[in-house]
């Protein structure tokens, strides 16, 4: 993983959004739910749980006695808590944490390989990413290291390669570990994206094809990952957009970090947010505290009015009226909570069901955790109880 604040800014502005909550930042661990006023219920499996986390591809994340395990959507314990932490499932797989160390498992829980890692990261295109004594490599599913751990830093694969650095000298790797030479002195270099990636140079971020020729120089800040043609840029703290030849497409006047999502980007001018467009057209006026972005195929922004959170549309009508304490949007319906009162809404602000819970979260991987008349469970989109 290349090192640096820049490398960390980056990665946190590419989280792709199916599940997210807008609200007070007492939720802000918005998967993680406390069940230690909740008495021991036989009919509650969840009961004997102190922390329970939503379901994703099938498991649930769930711990008791300060050790994490996971649980199928029929309640059964999947895997014990046996393990220290415990990541969600993705691709198949889980990373695990046990005495300090990172490993895997599998669907069926058996361990791909041992926690003996001293960082991992989740497997994307059957490889994960993995540190060990301070170097980085690859191993593949089977926990078969597949790129040596010998590199001093390395990226994610994209685009059926990596770029790592072994002995101050950087490389791009493809899937079959062939190996060729970076010819510039460079301090970072991010994976690649729309055939370019980030290099630095002197202090100064452009970008570099496959063929190892900088096709825009180094002249900004930093360089973020391209995306549909278009990478944000950083200059003297102020942020804009370029195209694959290196012009400016989007001037660079914005304060905050923008994020296309659904066609359009949050941007801030003087403390108050509003949305632009691709051709950097400005559809929404700055007239808000804060929002979050527009989620993927929804049309909907959450935005703060006067300390109220309600969800705009993409004319910048507000279609989820801003009265609420607490919105979660997740996989296309709508959660919002005003006092201790939470209910389920679909895109159009209609109520999907009538029962009325005390707290909630999103729904992910077809189930919301909820708490009624002071116990949590999971429902499914039809408000039934999952067990």
């Amino acid at each position: 993983m290349n090192s640096g604040t820049k490398i960390v800014v980056l990665l946190l502005h590419l989280v792709v959004l199916q599940s997210c909550s807008y609200g007070s930042p007492t939720k802000s661990n918005k998967e993680a739910v406390i069940h230690s006023e909740q008495e021991n219920n036989d009919n509650n499996p969840l009961a004997a749980y102190k922390y329970v986390y939503s379901f994703h591809e099938g498991f649930a994340i769930v711990a008791k006695d300060k050790k994490f395990g996971y649980i199928d959507k029929k309640g059964n314990i999947a895997v014990p808590c046996k393990y220290d932490y415990a990541h969600h499932f993705s691709n198949g797989f889980a990373r695990i944490e046990l005495q300090g160390k990172y490993g895997f498992i599998n669907a069926a829980g058996k361990e791909i390989t041992p926690a003996k890692y001293d960082f991992a990261n989740d497997f994307v295109n059957g490889r994960a990413l993995v540190k060990l004594n301070e170097k980085w490599g690859f191993i593949d599913q089977q926990g078969t290291e597949i790129i040596p751990i010998i590199h001093d830093s390395a990226s994610e694969f994209s685009e059926e390669v990596t770029t790592v650095k072994e002995n101050d000298r950087w490389f791009i790797i493809d899937t079959l570990n062939n190996r060729k030479p970076v010819s510039h002195n460079c301090t970072s270099l991010s994976s690649f994206h729309d055939g370019l990636a980030s290099i630095e140079i002197g202090g100064k971020s452009g970008c570099m094809n496959k063929k190892g020729t900088i096709v825009i120089s180094p002249r900004y800040t930093y360089v973020f990952f391209f995306d549909d043609g278009l990478a944000m840029v950083d200059l003297d703290e102020k942020h804009g957009f370029i195209n694959t030849k290196g012009q400016v497409v989007i001037p660079l006047l914005y304060d905050n970090y923008p994020h296309f999502s659904d066609g359009l980007a949050a941007v801030s001018i003087n403390d108050k947010y509003g949305f632009i467009d691709k051709t950097g057209k400005m559809v929404i006026a700055p007239q808000y505290n804060n929002v979050f972005g527009f989620y993927d195929g929804l049309g909907l922004a959450g935005v703060y009015i006067e300390g109220k959170v309600g969800c705009i549309n993409k004319k910048g009508e507000l279609v989820i009226p801003a009265i609420y304490d607490m919105i979660e949007v997740g996989e296309g319906v709508i959660g919002v909570i005003a006092g201790e009162e939470g209910q389920f809404l679909d895109l159009q602000g209609n109520v999907l069901f009538p029962e009325v819970y005390e707290n909630l979260y999103g729904f992910s991987d077809g189930a919301a955790l909820v708490k009624q008349n002071g116990n949590w469970f999971f429902i499914d989109k039809q408000g039934k109880r999952l067990f």
